[in-house]
């Protein structure tokens, strides 16, 4: 039986440092005296046949283990492994040693940087208050959130504010309404409501483009020739038929396609300058004056496009006339069959005329309710004694569509406000408001 030569002697020159680190401690170089089925980097005893060593991984497969193997071959790997952190953000689970993602700032001993805030969380759904809405629709109950076109305010300064609303018997919110004002109070300022014919197909959509399209025209600043009111007001004028003209042709761009009901829609409009007024309407959407002033008369501006109206004008009651069978059928509106004379219904108020009071654009689902200009003062005055009489328009407003909702809301309901002169309510006595009537309407 042949002997097993011993290992080679590793000279003193070419011994190995001994490892030092976060290991386990120092890894003596390899025994020179040891037997042949040892580590030739590290010196620790394997079993026959092994390829690899087990403490420090040297590859023992034929021709690099044993006799003349040269100790430098293992100089990468004669210290075993040790934890080793990678750069921050890069940590991953082969690294050796892994323990965890480290902490920014952790391997220096610096403070954490901030991490990114969590974005808004899904609103929570209104219908079953448990689920949110994820992807439009409720992930318990699927129910879609509420439209936001079903009510919605504008508050374009402290003197100026509307709401719009669904009411309580419509599908869909065909009202709309489009606002501006500057800040300082009877300055500048437009109201315009437009209210979709329920006939007509997407009048929702036709009234929305033609409040947008009007109030474009009429936020654009007035020539006032001499400078007086009364150039202003003639510019004013003008303007409103502009206006009325561009809304128009809102509408019949609105919706490309023929279809057999075109969108159409009513307009009431009122711009203000300095304290001065210049309204106008096509249809039943309606500009009420109700001034402070008991001994002054409240006041509808313009009048209303409608069958009802021309049996009034005819020697109806009022009462009966709009509470007839076809009391809210419209004879002039806006869109691709609207008559062909749009020239609006123009009323001027000067600055002494229009002192202190509340002007008013609403659509008819507020006046079906309170249709008479007296009433209509006795109400708006009864809402700011409710609120308060530092109430802004907007709360104002939104008294007056509860009021309109709590009769019924059998239409759809806007109501814009600015308020002019002097805040508060005055003495209501001897006034009575309309009560509600039964029936709906038929248009506007």
């Amino acid at each position: 039986m042949t002997d097993t030569p011993p290992p080679p002697r590793l000279p003193q020159a070419t011994q190995l440092p001994q490892a030092t680190g976060p290991g386990p401690g120092p890894v003596p170089a390899p025994d020179p005296s040891g037997p042949a089925s040892t580590c030739p980097a590290c010196g620790t005893p394997h079993a026959p046949g092994a390829s690899f060593c087990e403490a420090c991984g040297a590859d023992l497969a034929p021709g690099t283990q044993g006799r003349g193997a040269s100790p430098t071959a293992y100089a990468a790997v004669i210290s075993p492994a040790a934890p080793q952190t990678a750069p921050v953000g890069e940590e991953s689970p082969l690294d050796v040693g892994w323990t965890g993602a480290v902490p920014s700032g952790a391997a220096t001993g610096d403070p954490p940087e901030p991490t990114e805030p969590a974005g808004p969380a899904e609103p929570v759904c209104q219908a079953c208050g448990e689920g949110r809405i994820v992807d439009g629709y409720c992930d318990h109950c699927g129910t879609p959130p509420p439209d936001p076109r079903n009510h919605f305010a504008e508050s374009p300064a402290a003197w100026v504010g509307g709401v719009c609303d669904i009411g309580k018997r419509h599908a869909r919110n065909e009202d709309a309404m489009a606002l501006s004002a500057t800040e300082a109070p009877g300055s500048r300022a437009v109201l315009v409501v437009c209210d979709g014919v329920s006939m007509a197909t997407d009048s929702h959509i036709a009234s929305l483009a033609a409040a947008q399209a009007a109030r474009a025209v009429l936020d654009q600043p007035l020539p006032k020739g001499a400078g007086t009111q009364e150039a202003w007001a003639a510019a004013a004028a003008s303007a409103l038929t502009t206006a009325v003209a561009t809304a128009n042709d809102a509408v019949r761009a609105a919706v490309e396609e023929d279809v057999e009901n075109p969108p159409s829609c009513t307009i009431a409009a009122a711009a203000i300058e300095d304290g001065v007024v210049v309204t106008g309407n096509v249809g039943d959407s309606r500009v009420y004056w109700l001034p402070d002033d008991p001994e002054e008369p409240a006041r509808q501006l313009g009048q209303d496009d409608s069958y009802a109206h021309e049996q009034i004008s005819a020697g109806m009651p009022r009462e009966a006339a709009e509470n007839g069978p076809h009391a809210h059928s419209i004879t002039r509106w806006l869109g691709t069959d609207a008559p062909d004379d749009l020239v609006p219904h123009l009323t001027t108020l000067s600055a002494d005329e229009a002192a202190a009071g509340w002007l008013v654009v609403c659509s008819d689902g507020l006046w079906n309710y309170c249709s008479p200009a007296d009433d209509m003062r006795v109400l708006v005055r009864n809402m700011v004694e409710q609120v308060g009489v530092d109430a802004s328009p907007t709360d104002v407003a939104q008294a007056l569509v509860d009021f309109a909702n709590e009769q019924g809301g059998r239409d759809n309901i806007t109501v814009a406000l600015a308020r002019l002169g002097g805040q508060g309510s005055q003495d209501t006595t001897g006034a009575v408001v309309a009560a509600p009537e039964e029936g709906d309407p038929t248009d506007g």
